[in-house]
């Protein structure tokens, strides 16, 4: 039994994408250009944190990616950045969720900060 993907009419958002590549050669940091990619869900939640240095992180959102209805449908790297909806959040982690497919994954959930 496969599970069915998320329905395109729940993936109501649009995020643009900017993937962090490292650090720059002058100190700051280097992102990919930005990249929007339509049809997916963005879910404000307020939740505390700690990074695998112990450190509090204060979650701002989860976004949903999913795998069959989301265009440019990839995981997300950490630290890069997400503006939706004229705010600007960074990337902390990126879960894969799977169902009967062990290679592909069924939606990505997306913690930002």
């Amino acid at each position: 039994m496969r599970l069915k993907p998320i329905p395109k009419r729940l993936l109501i958002h649009t995020i643009i994408y900017e993937e962090y590549r490292g650090d720059s050669t002058f100190g700051g940091n280097d992102f990919s250009p930005p990249e929007d990619i339509p049809f997916v869900l963005v879910q404000p939640k307020s939740e505390l944190r700690r990074d695998a240095t112990g450190v509090e992180i204060q979650i701002k959102g989860t976004i949903f990616l999913d795998a069959k209805n989301t265009p440019n449908f990839k995981r997300l790297k950490e630290e890069s950045r997400i503006k939706f909806n004229g705010e600007d959040y960074r990337v902390v982690g990126c879960d894969a969720l799977y169902t009967t497919d062990p290679n592909t994954p069924h939606h990505f959930e997306v913690d930002v900060r």
